[in-house]
């Protein structure tokens, strides 16, 4: 691969030194070294929960690091740096999620945020404006027309125009995250092909993936995170797809084995099955069953449907096509409201804004999706906080909620006990089976253990319970079998025996033969050894 070098001496356009963040509970940055050099393309890979979000919100201004330096040709940030600081000093970051304004057309989309040439007084010339547009859309051979609105595009072509926003406004380093998601295989061919260009032009990219057939086929250099750290940093010419599949999944865990060791597998019926469950482009005809008393992991990389899958089963999305049988019996939810009344219920990934009331005391979160059963009187429809309080202490009390006070604000809680006001508020209501997604997110160990020995006691009673997990060490540790989730499809089953750690990374990421492999290839399966 050609690859634009300054001189020897040149510093990095970014570079991170011995850089430190810390969230709640979490050490989301250990002293991380990072550089991007002028004219390359880096390959920034790890699982999900690595710490490669974290190191872009760093670069980006939009979170502070708590140790280390951070430069930028080898000078530190101007004071107060931030997103605004982070624009002038030529950084872009196009995200998986594209921040488009569809009403808008392709040229006001690309030159939003900059100052619009002008033709009289407040008055923009859109000529001027296409035209200048234009000449940049021309660079990246896009064959976009700048007056057109962006509903029209393609996936491809609305990255484009993102790509082109960022040269418009100078940009001499691309952050881009997943971005051949949801695109064909002559997309991402493109995709490259203009990657490459603009590196032999001088400019460098950040390449974040999971699709490491795509690292290895595009990128000089590639860099691992695994909790925190960068566990590797190596030209790319020096990997394959293997090699960084073992890097990628490392030897440390998050869960201790020997605190919680394995769940047999438990012999219940059938409980739940999804058949052919569809809502395009996310989800294409997921197909599994959950048994009472299992505890089935669903697993993943962060957009291959799992969230989807389990909104959809909850009654939160209607899917376009397939079917949901509860007890052998096919059903069809309104809303969730209607899931919950039959026994289905989702403990959400973010707790704080779509599981809790946040300014509401422990009580009022637990006793909150079952108010008729603490009414007043049958018509009346206040509650008797009496009954409301004896109810909520002894769930509270079996899951150990602290500190103790059921009137406590639950925003005053730490993150593993607002998790277990969560939970006691769906064990609370009874319900048969309970989707947990992301349960020991933003939680200490300590936390983690007491959720998963909770999750264990609820399988036990013969509830059927899904647990989605972006740490492949934790659903190894819990789940009695795992259904893997790949671009919205199954790509592979394990049970009990069969689940490590390793083997799920191989079923969540693509692996292939050799690098050509990444263009020419389909979507589906694994090699023949992998």
């Amino acid at each position: 691969m050609s690859r634009v070098s300054g001189p020897a001496d040149d510093p990095p356009l970014v570079e991170l030194r011995d850089v430190v963040k810390f969230f709640p509970g979490v050490v989301a940055l250990a002293g991380v070294d990072f550089r991007v050099a002028p004219g390359e393309i880096v390959g920034l890979v790890g699982k999900n929960g690595a710490g490669k979000s974290s190191l872009i919100k760093v670069v980006a201004g939009v979170e502070k690091p708590d140790a280390g330096e951070l430069l930028f040709t080898g000078r530190p940030p101007p004071v107060g740096y931030g997103p605004h600081q982070a624009d002038q000093l030529g950084l872009a970051f196009v995200h998986q999620e594209l921040g488009n304004f569809p009403e808008l057309t392709v040229a006001e989309n690309v030159a939003i945020g900059s100052r619009y040439p002008r033709w009289l007084g407040p008055l923009f010339s859109r000529k001027a404006l296409n035209a200048r547009v234009g000449t940049v859309l021309e660079e990246l051979e896009a064959g976009i027309d700048p007056a057109q609105p962006m509903t029209g595009l393609t996936a491809v072509e609305q990255r484009l125009v993102m790509i082109a926003r960022a040269l418009y406004h100078d940009a001499r380093v691309l952050f881009l995250d997943e971005p051949s998601v949801s695109l064909t295989i002559e997309e991402i061919a493109q995709l490259h092909r203009i990657a490459r260009q603009l590196r032999d032009r001088g400019h460098s990219i950040v390449y974040v993936s999971h699709r490491l057939n795509e690292v290895v086929a595009l990128t000089d250099r590639v860099v691992v995170m695994q909790d925190g750290r960068v566990t590797l940093e190596r030209e790319t010419h020096e990997l394959t797809e293997r090699s960084l599949v073992d890097a990628i999944a490392g030897s440390a865990a998050a869960v201790d084995r020997t605190a919680l060791p394995r769940m047999e597998q438990q012999a219940g019926p059938p409980l739940l099955a999804v058949k052919a469950l569809s809502r395009p482009p996310m989800v294409a005809e997921i197909s599994f069953e959950l048994h009472a008393g299992e505890i089935l992991g669903l697993a993943g990389l962060v957009g291959s449907g799992r969230t989807e899958t389990a909104r959809m089963i909850c009654g939160a999305d209607k899917p376009s096509s397939g079917s949901i049988e509860l007890d052998g019996r096919t059903v069809r939810f309104r809303d969730p409201v209607d899931a919950v009344r039959r026994g289905i219920a989702l403990l959400p990934e973010d707790r704080r804004h779509e599981g809790l009331v946040l300014n509401f005391g422990v009580r009022e979160n637990i006793t909150l999706t079952s108010l008729e059963s603490h009414r007043l009187a049958r018509l009346l429809p206040f509650p008797r906080r009496s009954s409301e309080r004896q109810a909520a202490a002894g769930i509270a009390s079996r899951l150990d909620i602290t500190p103790p006070g059921l009137e406590r604000e639950v925003r005053r809680l730490s993150g593993g006990n607002q998790q277990k006001v969560v939970l006691a508020k769906w064990l609370h209501r009874s319900g048969r089976v309970l989707i947990f997604d992301e349960p020991t997110q933003g939680v200490d160990v300590g936390a983690k253990l007491e959720i998963f020995a909770l999750i264990r006691e609820l399988a036990a009673e013969g509830k059927g319970i899904i647990v989605i997990c972006s740490d492949f060490a934790e659903l190894e540790a819990v789940c009695t079998r795992i259904v893997v989730i790949r671009e919205g499809s199954v790509a592979g089953e394990l049970a009990a025996g069969e689940i490590t750690e390793e083997a799920l990374i191989r079923l969540a990421y693509r692996i292939t033969e050799t690098p050509a492999e990444a263009i020419a290839s389909d979507r589906g399966g694994l090699s023949d050894d992998g």
